[in-house]
């Protein structure tokens, strides 16, 4: 009667904790990874992982793979790494006042849906070329970025050998550089416009549109060169579907007076720092006398503004636009031929 007794606890004995599959794995990466990851533990989980660490039998290598099939295996499951704004301002309940969270949701930059985002609705046949041509480590970067969901769909297409470099990149990766950053965000941007194009229809034209449109007005025009390169015709379409702050001029009176009903005078008058006359007058033309004076009382009297702090009022001001245009409250007047070209 031992015998099945002593084989229940042998059992017992092999079966890993989490803080012992922990050390394992901090153990896989080696020891410059590995202190990287120990520098973010709080003492309680170090003095946690380290009791448990000293209680670690010898791991085989087989063993060691399993452990890392069973971390990928978890990821594939869909881990809730992505929160929404809502979460976030659950989080920040804890330590902050409603009007500091307030500030704090204001101050965050807003330029449009990432494109990690735009990843997300992508079908796997989409994605996988998309994501699977960049160098691992750029993939290891991407797949910390995208929601969870996306990411495991990818890791779930690829070859377990493949799956399990990309995860020990991913469990080793530090602070990545803003610039790096950036270029990765502006490679798939452009990888997914390219991709959409691909096949152009109504639909998709109006989706990069409305990509475009939420991008500053160099970045859009030097996407529009680039696809006016090899496909004027859609360049020249998709520019008709575009609004910059100049467009404002081609407006309906009644349009523009109820776009500016809605935009706080002073984000006016910085938009108009520097602006054409043609279309300071466009705008000014919309107001009421009393608001027309104190406006170019203020344009007067005002020194030059930033280039961002300008770029950043119109950005708001466009904003506004494409969301009375969404829900049908105002349309765009015909535009000069020459607006439509490229040189």
């Amino acid at each position: 009667m031992a015998a099945p007794s002593q084989s229940r606890a042998s059992s017992k004995r092999n079966v890993l904790t989490g803080p012992e599959k922990v050390g394992i794995l901090l153990l896989a990466l080696g020891k410059t990874k590995a202190a990287q990851l120990l520098r973010r533990l709080d003492p309680d989980e170090l003095r946690l992982l380290t009791r448990s660490s000293s209680r670690l039998r010898p791991i085989s290598a087989d063993q060691v793979e399993a452990l890392i099939e069973e971390f990928a295996e978890s990821f594939s499951g869909g881990i809730n790494f992505a929160g929404t704004a809502e979460e976030v301002k659950g989080l920040l309940a804890d330590v902050m006042t409603p009007d500091e969270i307030a500030q704090y949701m204001r101050d965050q930059p807003s330029e449009g849906q990432p494109v990690w985002d735009k990843l997300v609705p992508l079908r796997d046949n989409v994605l996988q070329p998309l994501v699977l041509k960049e160098h691992p480590q750029t993939i290891a970067v991407i797949l910390s970025r995208i929601d969870s969901n996306a990411g495991a769909r990818l890791l779930r297409t690829l070859e377990p050998e493949f799956r399990h470099s990309l995860l020990r990149r991913m469990l080793g990766l530090k602070g990545v550089a803003d610039s790096a950053v950036a270029a990765i965000e502006k490679g798939l941007h452009d990888d997914l416009l390219a991709t959409m194009l691909s096949a152009p229809n109504p639909e998709t034209r109006k989706t990069i549109a409305g990509i475009l449109n939420k991008l500053d007005g160099s970045q859009a025009n030097e996407i529009l060169k680039n696809i006016a390169a090899t496909r004027p015709e859609d360049a020249n379409e998709l520019k008709s579907m575009l609004f910059s702050f100049a467009d404002i001029a081609n407006l309906k009176p009644r349009a523009r007076a109820l776009i500016l009903e809605k935009v706080p005078t002073e984000q006016v008058v910085l938009a108009l720092n520097g602006a054409e006359p043609g279309l300071q007058e466009a705008v000014l033309s919309t107001l009421t006398a009393r608001v027309r004076r104190m406006v170019e009382a203020e344009l007067e009297a005002a020194p030059p503004g930033r280039t961002r702090d300008i770029e950043e009022a119109r950005r708001g001001i466009v904003a506004t636009v494409l969301s009375l245009m969404a829900r049908g409250e105002i349309t765009l007047e015909d535009r000069n031929s020459e607006n439509d070209q490229f040189d």
